[in-house]
């Protein structure tokens, strides 16, 4: 290879790589300013002091990146203290609301790069800064101050307080738990004013269950309780025939109740058929009773004459009373018999008046007659 051709291929070699390293400059730093005429200076004030954030600072817009950091400078050279101002180059495609914020963040715990964001309050009415001396308003800011809020730290503060005062309360009860947990034996609280705890309890149903044990272990004890449960068993399989029994006896129950009511219905039903009929007959008797006796008062037949004729009334009461008058001879006489025990018949004869005494009574008071 001849020397000038070979020291062509170099040079295009050296310019090559300075255009990469130019690119890679523009990539990932930050691009020198006469390359972005056209970009135009953003003016952030504000901040006493900045920390982390310096020339090529990245900046943001809503999460997009729209410029960079050039340079930082005093507000007042003569007078350091009144606050440095950062100087951003937007790019010309992109313009800031006027009430946008700029948020400086420095580096996270020493580590990476600064960034700065602006954030836009929202609104329905945003009116866009002009491009030749813009200015808007910065503070620097802190991740972990974001995520770490003041609400935060008094919900922390609250908590611990909160568990301060849970574990102050916390002691009496931790006292009076180890009090009940402490070893403590039945002999110790017989013989001191002291109460049972969990290991007293322990301790007896330690020695009521070594006690069960010595009592189900003796043989006599488990053929009594062989016994019991045999007649529990018998009780049970009595019962649960005595249960049956009761269930067939309250349905027979139950069937003779219902058929004694359907007995009680038909005869109810016949009464009161019967019933009917009475009411009917009587009202037919009533009806002739009615015909009788407007007959009667009318002056017809027997009756009708008796009640209208005052002669045969009179001969119907004179033959009434000779009739009671007769009644009561007769009663005399019955009398008469009864008081002397014999009827005494006597008769005119060609000889004389024959005379015969006949006893009347009982069987015994005839036989001792006879016997006199």
């Amino acid at each position: 290879m001849k020397e000038p051709m070979r020291n062509a291929l170099i040079g295009l070699f050296v310019v090559g790589a300075f255009c990469v390293f130019g690119g890679l400059m523009v990539m990932f730093g930050e691009a020198p300013s006469w390359l972005f005429a056209n970009d135009w200076e953003l003016v952030i004030t504000g901040p006493q002091e900045i920390r982390g954030v310096g020339d090529g600072t990245p900046v943001y817009l809503n999460g997009l990146e729209i410029g960079r950091v050039d340079r930082l400078e005093f507000r007042d050279p003569e007078q350091p203290g009144f606050g440095v101002n950062v100087i951003a180059n937007i790019k010309n495609a992109y313009a800031v609301p006027a009430g946008a914020v700029a948020k400086m963040y420095g580096a996270t715990l020493g580590f990476g790069a600064g960034q700065i964001h602006i954030v836009v309050a929202p609104s329905r009415d945003l009116q866009l800064l002009r491009k030749d001396n813009a200015y808007i308003r910065g503070e620097m800011s802190s991740l972990f101050g974001e995520i770490i809020t003041d609400e935060l730290t008094q919900s922390v503060q609250r908590a611990v307080d909160n568990i301060g005062a849970f574990a102050g309360e916390g002691v009496p009860v931790a006292r009076n738990l180890a009090d009940l947990l402490e070893r403590r034996s039945i002999a110790d609280v017989r013989g001191r004013s002291e109460m049972s705890n969990i290991s007293t309890v322990v301790e007896r149903l330690d020695r009521f269950i070594a006690n069960l044990n010595v009592v189900l272990g003796d043989v006599n004890m488990q053929e009594d309780v062989k016994a019991i449960a045999s007649s529990l068993k018998e009780a049970a399989e009595e019962a649960k025939e005595l249960v049956e029994l009761w269930k067939r006896e309250t349905k027979g129950v139950a069937k003779n109740l219902n058929r004694g009511i359907d007995r009680t219905d038909d005869n109810l039903n016949e009464a009161l058929s019967k019933l009917v009929g009475v009411v009917e007959n009587l009202d037919t008797s009533t009806k002739e009773l009615t015909g009788i006796l407007e007959g009667i008062s009318s002056g017809k037949g027997t009756a009708g004459l008796l009640v209208r004729d005052d002669r045969l009334y009179e001969a119907g009461v004179l033959a009434l009373r000779r009739l009671a008058d007769t009644i009561a001879s007769i009663h005399r006489i019955t009398g008469k018999i009864e008081q002397d025990g014999y009827i005494t018949i006597a008769q005119e004869t060609a000889v004389g008046t024959f005379t015969k005494d006949f006893p009347v009574g009982p069987k015994e008071q005839v036989e001792a007659s006879d016997r006199k």
